[in-house]
């Protein structure tokens, strides 16, 4: 476990502390700041695992050439295809998670082997199923629903004057952190979740004067709330049930 967490130092100190900008920016088109980068992770790695190089330098290597190999696939991809940003960050840091933890379960199976069997395919599907609800299925309940005022020029207008999907987004966020109360049983998080919300929406909603936009948001938070909450309290039975 100790050469797990080290590796995982490692990769966010030399992807996220010890990386500028500027290099960042400067990589696309000169290759020697991606060498920088490369050498930045291989000092961290040798620094950490220095008590026992001997043990370790090829794990090291192997790293390193794997962190390269997708940076290097990273810049390519961004060069030659429009990429959405976000979307590219989170399969690359995906990937690079991927190669740590492949290679931390390669030098000791008998993890690998608890993981498999303490996590039942049963549980895998059914958290995979309450995620999916919360993240895709809820939001076109609740688009559907709201359909009914689609006619109202006035109101989605107003509507209009928000960043694009940023309700969506809030939602989906707000649902996997009920989701995560609920499993850990801190029912009151949902309260303060709430609470916090409101006090955020609470200066749009006096400045709005807009009693149709003002009831929009509640039953649309409402609405969020009350679906998450049973979807979460869903999974955490049917958990009960397969137990």
């Amino acid at each position: 476990m100790l050469s797990l967490l080290l590796m995982l130092l490692a990769h966010i100190l030399g992807d996220f502390v010890f990386q500028p900008k500027s290099w960042v920016e400067k990589r696309k088109d000169h290759i020697q700041y991606l060498f920088y980068h490369i050498a930045v992770h291989a000092g961290l790695l040798i620094l950490f695992f220095s008590t026992d190089l001997a043990n370790n330098w090829k794990n090291i290597l192997f790293l390193t050439a794997i962190h390269l190999a997708l940076d290097a696939g990273k810049i390519f991809w961004e060069k030659r295809w429009k990429v959405n940003p976000v979307r590219i960050f989170l399969i690359d840091q995906a990937l690079h998670l991927a190669s740590i933890f492949g290679l931390y379960f390669f030098l000791n199976p008998e993890v690998f082997e608890q993981l498999k069997a303490s996590l039942s395919s049963q549980h895998l599907l059914v958290y995979l199923i309450a995620i999916i609800l919360q993240i895709f299925v809820v939001p076109i309940v609740i688009r559907v629903y709201f359909t009914k005022w689609n006619g109202e020029v006035e109101f989605n207008n107003k509507r209009k004057d928000s960043l694009f999907d940023a309700g969506t987004l809030i939602g989906i966020l707000e649902r996997i952190m009920i989701l995560s109360f609920v499993m850990l049983n801190f029912m009151e998080g949902i309260g303060f979740l709430l609470a916090a919300k409101s006090i955020f929406r609470f200066g749009d909603l006096s400045n709005a004067r807009d009693t149709k936009f003002t009831e929009y948001v509640l039953i649309g938070t409402l609405l969020s709330f009350v679906l998450g909450t049973l979807v979460a309290l869903a999974l955490k039975y049917s958990l009960t049930l397969i137990t």
